[in-house]
């Protein structure tokens, strides 16, 4: 998996690797449990039917440490072992964002534009329907698509995904699972054994 480190003032210009461009998705991705999983699966098949490459876009440190410091939540994950667990399921590039205090201040637009366009030539990007972005979360699906039909990029908004019996998969349900002490239920959102100081 190739692996870009970049800060905000500028990405390196993927463009020129990627002459069928990127099938990507953007988030932290703390814990790649079972949700995220589901989500970069569909970014690989997507990326295969149409012969891009298959990306993420991920952020570190984890935005929360810098826009609400006091209640940021723990981490299920290292960088190191979430980049290991994308790349296990077959993602051929993740764009690491680092995430700061100008990070935090770029719109969602000139993100959009910056980052999937500019620097992974998104031909189509996967999200949760529910996903915000850019500066004080004033980006979501609409606004992704709208820019989509500007530059050329699909949006897929994918459904949050758990049990039927169950809250979905999600990483604030395996922290309140880990907090009450109940591993088998973070096991079982993670698809992997928990283990404790990642």
């Amino acid at each position: 998996m190739l692996i870009c480190h970049a800060g905000v003032e500028r990405g390196p210009e993927l463009v020129t690797v990627l002459p069928k461009g990127t099938v990507v998705t953007v988030g932290v991705y703390d814990g790649v449990h079972r949700g995220h999983q589901a989500v970069l699966n569909r970014v690989r098949a997507l990326a295969d039917d149409i012969g891009a490459a298959s990306g993420v876009v991920t952020f570190d440190p984890h935005p929360a440490t810098i826009v609400r410091p006091d209640s940021a939540p723990m981490q299920l994950t290292s960088l190191d072992e979430r980049l290991s667990l994308i790349a296990a399921l077959g993602i051929d590039i993740a764009y690491v964002v680092r995430f700061d205090v100008a990070a935090s201040h770029e719109s969602a637009v000139d993100f959009v534009h910056r980052v999937i366009v500019g620097s992974l030539a998104a031909q189509a990007v996967v999200v949760g329907d529910d996903f915000h972005f850019g500066y004080r979360r004033q980006g979501n699906v609409d606004l992704l698509r709208e820019i989509g039909v500007a530059e050329g990029f699909v949006v897929h908004p994918v459904h949050l995904i758990g049990a039927h019996d169950g809250p979905v998969y999600s990483s604030t349900e395996i922290r309140r699972a880990i907090a009450r002490g109940d591993f088998l239920e973070a096991e079982r959102m993670l698809g992997r054994p928990y283990q404790p100081g990642q």
